[in-house]
């Protein structure tokens, strides 16, 4: 077997040593295992990049899973461009939220607990980027979703951490119902889940179609369409986005893993994965193109209104995650990955320095009111060089031949719409951010105004910027022919276009969102139609992110919870000695399986809470809807209409 076998195994080891076998470790030694698993894997991910560049696929059989009739699942890791991309941004931004909090978490009660869980979070995506089997890759990603919900609610005594941990299960959960009705699918239509052997086969399928509800839909498209839905819900689109903002409870090494190298990367990712299959849907790429969009769009306007350092950095994370869906929705996949790789890298920095930066002022990042103007005149003038980048990198960059490789026009002026806009909100938000946070006093005590721009500085960022650029230019050809195995071959031929008129638009629409941020800031009485009602309505909904949380509570919790109790009454009198005996089973095995997670003086409670289930029968009959029998009535229920809903559209 392999040694890149261990990129995966090693974090998955550490976990299981944490988590049964650490008890006595202190603090030094615990995450001395969890950084030593994660740095070596990172190691194994630079040499896996080094041998697929040298020698090609690298494909290492494992062992099979199952093999039930004409089911047959083998483990086993498909090592090709895109998963060496991967795994050095998994892997390798792992490590530094490892060491980080090494010394972050010190002191935490549940201190191993939380290195087990990270390196069990880690060990899933890395085999979820490895997998060569589709239902290998939905069972990392379930593991995904349960880390997440362990992590985020890691500082449980904090009821927002609890609300926040559920809500990100569950609209996790629901959408990866439809992923998985995309796996039952995707084995109905070519009788494999082996993910080489389906894309091989998903061209001869083109034109087949399934009878769903007396209507004819391609099986293409259905799978595609089932994979942006669980794509939509660990990425965090509209407008299954809800969760991520909340995410913010959890500890900023949390934050900085799900942004950066875990979950919300998974989405792009299953969709370049499959790329050939979705590109052959077009039905299912503008959905996927539309869903990216407008996502992108919401998250830029949102986040000009968040007054929160980190709900504005998760808002962000929102557009840019919507922008790269939006581009393998016309094709670009290489551009989607150039992205992610970028934005990895850049917004794990950006939460770490946030929560040293917190740490140190003491507070949250909420802004006040702005300082006079004469005293943000150096910020602004520093503000205009970074609003640039955005257009720099979009037009100049690595996404230039994007504007004229894709074949329909329509998909050509989408680019340029989005792009222009997302320019426009980006140069407006970089500077109110910079203008806020450094502008003003941070904590009680402590002041930030440094000077952002100085004669001396400028050779230095003029160097620097004209480095990056040449970088970005010259890697964009090697990166895009290294990917091309993956994605294939571009949808079109690219045409000539005019490279400094494009990039002299692109600078306009960006100084043109400077300008208007510096005029609002200046003069706010007299900004244009800011007295208007409409004006002062977009605002209002905007700064309450249009109510998707209110309309989730209205249109899907509220609805689901009448039901529950509604199904709680039908099923009160029914296996009264069955609900009971399993919930004392369940509440044992939850205690089991909690020790070994959690510190000693936990263990007495749980034993301590299971004494006190086994004698609560009258108690659980007057707790009503909330009781453990009503839950495990409605999971039953839950559970065999998706089987059935998955036999069916099997058939």
């Amino acid at each position: 077997m392999s040694a890149y076998a261990l990129i995966p195994a090693l974090p998955l080891a550490a976990f299981l040593f944490l988590a049964l076998g650490g008890r006595r470790l202190g603090e030094a030694g615990i995450h001395r295992v969890g950084i030593f698993s994660v740095g070596t894997a990172f190691a194994l991910s630079l040499a896996a990049f080094a041998g697929v560049a040298r020698d090609g696929l690298i494909e290492i059989p494992l062992y099979r899973l199952i093999e039930a009739g004409g089911l047959v699942v083998d483990a086993g890791l498909y090592i090709d461009q895109l998963a060496v991309l991967l795994l050095p941004l998994v892997t390798g931004v792992s490590f530094i939220v490892h060491v980080y909090s090494s010394r972050y978490m010190t002191g935490d009660p549940r201190y191993r607990r939380f290195f087990a869980v990270m390196a069990l979070f880690t060990a899933a995506m890395a085999m979820l980027v490895m997998s060569d089997n589709l239902l290998v890759t939905y069972m990392c990603w379930e593991v995904m979703g349960i880390c997440s919900y362990l992590l985020i609610s890691h500082w449980a005594a904090r009821p927002a951490a609890g609300r926040a941990a559920t809500k990100a299960f569950l609209v996790n959960a629901v959408a990866d119902v439809g992923l998985g009705f995309g796996v039952v699918l995707a084995f109905a239509t070519y009788g494999t889940l082996d993910i080489p052997e389906l894309l091989e086969r998903a061209a001869a399928m083109d034109g087949r179609t399934l009878a769903f509800l007396g209507l004819e839909i391609e099986r293409n498209t259905l799978i595609a369409l089932c994979l942006l839905s669980g794509a939509m819900g660990k990425s965090a689109q509209v407008p299954m986005h809800v969760w991520l903002p909340h995410a913010m409870e959890a500890p900023t090494p949390v934050s900085a893993l799900i942004h950066a190298a875990t979950m919300v990367n998974a989405g792009p990712f299953l969709l370049v994965r499959l790329a050939p299959l979705v590109i052959l849907s077009p039905p299912a790429m503008g959905a996927i193109a539309a869903v990216g969009a407008v996502t992108a769009l919401y998250g830029a306007l949102v986040s000009l209104t968040q007054s929160d350092i980190k709900k504005l950095l998760a808002y962000s994370t929102v557009s840019q995650i919507g922008f790269m869906i939006f581009t393998c929705g016309v094709g670009a996949f290489g551009a989607a990955i150039f992205h992610l790789l970028a934005h990895g890298f850049l917004k794990g920095f950006l939460f770490l320095s946030t929560g040293d930066a917190l740490n140190a002022a003491s507070g949250h990042g909420h802004g006040g009111p702005a300082g006079r103007p004469a005293r943000v005149v150096g910020l602004a003038m520093g503000a205009l060089p970074l609003a640039c980048v955005a257009a720099v990198v979009l037009f100049a960059g690595p996404y230039e031949r994007i504007w004229v490789a894709q074949p329909f026009p329509s998909a050509r002026a989408a680019f340029w719409c989005v792009a222009l806009a997302t320019v426009f909100f980006t140069a407006a938000y970089v500077f109110r951010g910079i203008v806020s946070l450094f502008g003003q006093s941070v904590g009680e005590g402590v002041s930030a105004r440094p000077r952002l721009l100085s004669i001396a500085h400028l050779p230095g960022l003029a160097l620097a910027g004209a480095a990056i650029g040449a970088l970005l230019l010259g890697a964009w050809s090697a990166f895009s022919g290294f990917l091309a195995p993956v994605t294939g071959s571009a949808a079109g031929e690219p045409r000539p276009t005019d490279l400094p008129l494009s990039l002299a638009a692109a600078l306009a629409t960006a100084v043109a969102g400077w300008g208007w941020a510096w005029y609002r800031h200046a003069k706010p009485p007299a900004v244009p139609l800011a007295a208007r009602p409409w004006a002062r309505t977009a605002y209002v909904l905007l700064l309450n992110k249009l109510y998707f949380d209110e309309l989730h509570e209205a249109l899907a919790v509220n609805p689901v919870l009448r039901l529950s109790r509604w199904l709680w009454l039908r099923v009160e009198g029914i296996g009264e000695g069955t609900a009971h005996g399993a919930a004392k089973a369940t509440v044992r095995g939850a205690g089991w399986l909690w020790s070994g997670l959690d510190q000693p003086a936990t263990d007495s409670a749980l034993r301590g809470f299971d004494r006190a289930a086994e004698g609560t029968g009258n108690a659980l009959e007057r707790a009503g809807p909330r009781t453990l029998r009503h839950h495990l009535a409605i999971i039953v229920c839950i559970m065999a209409a998706a089987i059935g809903w998955g036999y069916f559209l099997a058939g």
